[in-house]
């Protein structure tokens, strides 16, 4: 009996950490997906849309550790996204936190985003519209430290003239939600 009531706990705790890195995920992407979609125009017909969305999850490299070693962050989080970097290397996508997002969509998102799309898919359509001027945001997963409430994310644009950006994300969790702290290690070409 006792063994049945300890993984029943232990399932029941997993699963709350599991439901709060959730919630978390589709936080830090909607905080990213305001910033970016900011001046974007609403995707109406007759109307070009100039930013799309990759649909996956990125998967983390070096580059992340770059990007942060002359900042003083914790030795432990440190090994940890080491870890996580190596070891997560499943494909996920953003389509869960995505429609969490549309549910409560105060900046219509929905109207500026329309759909995310694959690498495939995005060529096709600048291929088509021979436009120059259109980006193709790419998202990683993000990286959290819950001791401090951080979370490292990189977003890079794509662009078939390329001329590609990005940076990686601090953002920190405080009491109104994730923010954007601070742009590590941007970079264009």
């Amino acid at each position: 009996m006792k063994y049945f009531t300890r993984i029943f706990l232990f399932l029941l705790l997993f699963s709350r950490q599991f439901l709060a890195a959730q919630t978390d995920d589709a936080q830090v992407l909607e905080i990213i997906l305001q910033r970016y979609y900011k001046t974007e125009k609403p995707v109406y017909k007759g109307r070009s849309q100039l930013l799309y969305l990759y649909c996956n999850r990125a998967n983390n490299n070096e580059e992340i550790f770059e990007a942060i070693k002359n900042r003083k962050l914790p030795n432990d989080f440190l090994q940890q996204m080491r870890v996580q970097v190596v070891n997560d290397q499943v494909e996920k996508d953003w389509s869960a936190e995505l429609n969490s997002i549309y549910e409560n969509d105060k900046f219509k998102l929905r109207q500026k985003i329309v759909e995310c799309l694959s690498l495939e898919k995005y060529q096709e359509v600048s291929k088509r519209l021979h436009l120059n001027n259109q980006r193709f945001m790419i998202i990683s997963k993000p990286l959290y430290y819950p001791k401090d409430n951080i979370a490292l994310v990189k977003v890079v644009f794509y662009r078939n003239i390329e001329h590609n950006s990005g940076s990686i994300l601090l953002l920190e969790k405080t009491a109104a939600g994730w923010e954007i702290k601070e742009y590590l290690s941007p970079w264009a070409t």
